[in-house]
């Protein structure tokens, strides 16, 4: 074991507010794994959560884990240390459960790096029975697991606050059994534990072209449909920071839950869908979860996919800044903007704001149902403005179906147009705020309308994306940064492909990331899952997964989209379309 290595995890942890640092002795050892650097994992929240869910219980020590970041990595090469949990400095292998948190899919290469790190067979069926339960949750299981299916023990689908006491009161009924065959315990918690799914268990065939024509489990005792464990409503308190660092995106910033979902339902967007229906924490939980405010100011970040949307904003704010509390918003909704609004966020102190008009014309806008006018928009940013906001970021998308080069221009056009109104509302009263534009590739997901949709080839991305760098060069306090097309790629890869994936997941470790030569290692087309159109296709690799639409209703979407209507926004108490609301039953 290096001592260099030791020495800098000791000193990660002592920067840090608020880490549990339990004793091991007659407990249940679980290592949390975010498959990045620390930096990443500790700005996420859902990861925060859920070390905070495992710790809560008195028989449980959780203790995390990160992709070492280069200079670490050096070290661990250099002496040939096995990978070290933070809190004590411990190897991974020496955990009962390893437990990974993955929010992004092109992080599936860091799991098979930190599982070789660790010096455990990254594939199922190469590990013992003396080697740790490997599992896996977070926001991308909820989509599509198979990808990692091989490497994986266990998958738990659902939200943290359901799942993780089911599966500890399930792993305390097997632990008490041991020594069990690892086979038994598998079997007696996915059979147990809401949303857990045993990808050893589930036999996909496929036809000659290579699309899937049946998945099903192997034992009769094990369900052929998964339905993620859903909280409802949220309960509380409201999921807050755990810990405070100096390393991470909100340094020094505590972030809170305020809801989560999103009722708006853009058709391209995972978070309108799979996270239904959308559940918001009343403004007392969100205030409370917080605790009283300390001696000194504190910066409070809201966290949710619609924080404009929360019906009790504007309170949540007053309450936080009358005690002294500055606070940010991780985005906001121009059409639920409004001056009371704006002057709530002036009085927390807010310079930076992030928006989504995603399309430049409002025919695509219409498309995706994004129902936002050209009007909404620039009254949205003026009042941002008229509020002191800095720092305005747009965030655009470049490759949607249907997207012309007018559409592409479009997106031009419309900055220009936020300038040229910004410019006579103020008229030189005010310094306007700075504009950046982040354009991103679209990228088809599981269980959103546009699910079978095919990605636009990379060559194409690169071109509309240069259009769109030639027409904004030159605008004046207008910035632009492009997402690069090769990861929107793998990002598609990884969420539609099936278990054949998991051989470029090796190659991508294998080869330290090199994307352009992992894609040639492979002996499928990846294009296969990318850019083709899977509306022929009889099943979806995710098609095991319920998560309670009625059916046809993601294809009623795009009949919508194509007809050029918007669908109106997901409503729990009223609406009941999507068939995931049971007829008559409160759901707030």
């Amino acid at each position: 074991m290096s001592w260099k290595v030791v020495a800098a995890l000791r000193e990660i942890l002592a920067r840090e507010r608020g880490a549990s640092v339990k004793d091991w002795g007659g407990k249940t050892p679980i290592a949390l794994v975010f498959a990045n650097t620390y930096h990443a994992g500790m700005s996420n929240l859902g990861f925060q959560a859920v070390y905070g869910l495992f710790n809560a219980e008195s028989d449980v020590v959780c203790e995390r884990v990160f992709l070492p970041d280069r200079n670490l990595a050096d070290e661990y090469a250099r002496s040939g240390s096995p990978l070290l949990s933070l809190e004590s400095q411990r190897p991974l292998i020496e955990f009962e459960i390893v437990a990974f948190s993955l929010s992004h899919e092109n992080d599936y290469p860091g799991l098979v790096r930190l599982l070789r790190l660790a010096r455990i067979p990254a594939r199922r069926q190469d590990r013992s029975e003396s080697h740790p339960l490997i599992m896996a949750g977070g926001v991308t299981m909820r989509l599509n697991p198979e990808p990692l299916a091989d490497f994986l023990d266990l998958v738990l689908i659902g939200d943290g606050e359901i799942i993780i006491p089911f599966f500890l009161r399930t792993w305390r009924e097997v632990r008490s059994k041991l020594p069990l065959p690892k086979k038994e315990r598998l079997l007696h918690l996915a059979r147990n534990v809401p949303g857990a799914y045993a990808p050893a268990y589930y036999e996909a065939a496929l036809d000659r072209e290579g699309r899937l024509i049946s998945f099903q489990p192997t034992r009769s005792d094990l369900p052929a449909v998964v339905s993620p464990a859903r909280a409802q409503p949220l309960p509380p308190p409201a999921l807050t920071s755990i810990i405070l660092t100096p390393q991470t995106e909100f340094a020094q910033t505590r972030l809170v839950e305020v809801g989560r979902g999103c009722p708006r339902g853009c058709r391209f967007c995972l978070a309108g869908f799979v996270y239904r229906p959308p559940r918001f924490h009343p403004a007392e939980a969100v205030i409370e979860a917080l605790g009283p405010p300390g001696s000194q100011p504190e910066r409070v970040g809201l966290v949710s996919p619609a924080v404009a949307d929360h019906p009790q904003l504007e309170e949540i704010i007053r309450g936080l800044t009358d005690q002294g509390r500055q606070v940010t918003v991780s985005s906001l909704r121009l059409e639920s903007l409004t001056p009371t609004l704006a002057q709530a966020l002036t009085a927390g102190r807010l310079k930076s704001a992030a928006i989504a008009p995603e399309a430049g014309s409002e025919r695509l806008r219409t498309f995706i149902n994004k129902d936002l006018t050209q009007e909404q928009i620039f009254e949205g940013v003026r009042l941002l403005a008229e509020a002191d906001i800095r720092r305005i970021k747009l965030y655009f998308m470049i490759g949607l179906p249907t997207e012309t080069q007018a559409d592409v221009e479009a997106v031009v056009e419309l900055v220009k147009k936020v300038k040229d109104r910004l410019k006579r509302s103020f008229k030189g009263r005010r310094l306007l705020p700075e504009l950046t534009l982040s354009v991103a590739g679209f990228t088809p997901k599981p269980f959103t309308p546009f699910q079978r949709t095919p990605m636009l080839e990379t060559g194409e991305m690169k071109r509309r994306a240069k259009i769109l760098q030639n027409r904004v060069r030159g605008l004046q306090g207008v910035r632009v940064h492009f997402d690069l097309p090769k990861w929107a790629y793998l990002q598609t890869l990884l969420s539609r492909g099936d278990r054949r994936v998991s051989l470029l997941i090796e190659a991508l470790d294998r080869l330290e990331g090199n994307l352009t030569k992992a894609l040639k290692e492979v002996p499928f087309n990846p294009d296969f899952f990318v850019t083709r159109s899977l509306d022929q296709d009889p099943l979806l690799p995710w098609s095991f997964i319920d998560h309670g639409f009625s059916p046809g209703f993601l294809d009623q979407e795009m009949d919508r989209a194509a007809a050029g209507r918007t669908t109106p926004p997901c409503r729990p108490e009223t609406c009941r379309l999507c068939g995931i609301c049971p007829p008559g039953e409160d759901v707030l």
